[in-house]
């Protein structure tokens, strides 16, 4: 019986640390930007008006015989304070499933929520622009199922973007500072995670969008150096003047980034 426990509680563990470290290796990069990217523009909502994002992310790791199987739907909230500041408010919610060998073990609950507030300091219509955006994730996850920090962990992002009627270029660089609520997590996790990005977006016709990425940023696991890297490609389509549609699809360039994701999104501006 005392193997037996022993068995369980290894299976246990092996589950939240992948679980926490695909969530660490997607939450590196927290998603603000247009939806599908993930790459932040310096583009507000404007004073008085708001936006609402509901979207869905399946992602898919396989490493050393262990598949974790992620789906992320979240809501997103967007107030815009005055005309060049915005106030944004991120609710995840997590659906984890790892397979080893014969087993499967499945969990969810609710994610780490991400308060943020960006400025747009320089630049107001086309041409290059500068924002700023510090943001803070609250720890409403379980830690102990890999869903969460544990503790409050906090980030900054600067913003570049240099817009045209028909097509924009974005720049990120970000950085992200996190305690761990569990000692285990401490051991096995880095504390400060940087992260850089470059996005673009092009009207193909007069409602689509065909957008693309690539970022890299720090490894949190302390056994490695590599950077997870990858790519993304996706397009956005005005349904209407005030909601959009939008598809995308990340693949890795290496080993540690997650093997591929798959995300769409419906977003309502008011």
């Amino acid at each position: 019986m005392h193997l037996q426990t022993r068995w369980i509680n290894r299976k246990k563990f092996l589950f939240f640390t992948a679980a926490l470290s695909s969530m660490l290796v997607l939450r590196a990069v927290p998603a603000f930007g247009a939806h599908p990217l993930l790459t932040d523009d310096t583009f507000t909502q404007g004073k008085g008006n708001a936006q609402i994002e509901a979207s869905y992310q399946y992602n898919h790791n396989d490493d050393a015989g262990v598949k974790t199987q992620t789906s992320q739907p979240q809501v997103q909230i967007t107030y815009g304070i005055l005309d060049p500041l915005d106030a944004i408010v991120t609710v995840p919610y997590l659906y984890v499933r790892q397979t080893q060998g014969g087993d499967t073990t499945d969990n969810n609950g609710i994610g780490d929520i991400t308060l943020a507030l960006k400025w747009r300091f320089f630049g107001e219509k086309e041409g290059l622009q500068f924002a700023i955006k510090p943001y803070v994730t609250i720890p409403t996850g379980d830690e102990e199922k890999g869903h969460g920090y544990g503790r409050e962990a906090y980030g900054i992002r600067l913003i570049s973007t240099f817009d045209r009627e028909a097509w924009c270029v974005n720049v990120n660089l970000g950085y992200l500072y996190n305690e761990y609520g569990l000692q285990s997590n401490r051991d096995a996790y880095r504390p400060d995670i940087w992260y850089a990005g470059l996005s673009g977006q092009l009207r193909v016709l007069e409602k689509l969008w065909l957008v693309g990425e690539t970022a890299v940023g720090r490894n949190p696991d302390v056994t490695s150096d590599t950077p997870p890297a990858y790519v993304l490609g996706g397009f956005i389509y005005e349904i209407t003047k005030n909601i959009d549609l939008d598809v995308g699809y990340k693949h890795a360039l290496n080993k540690p980034a997650t093997d591929y994701s798959i995300s769409g999104a419906i977003t309502v501006g008011f």
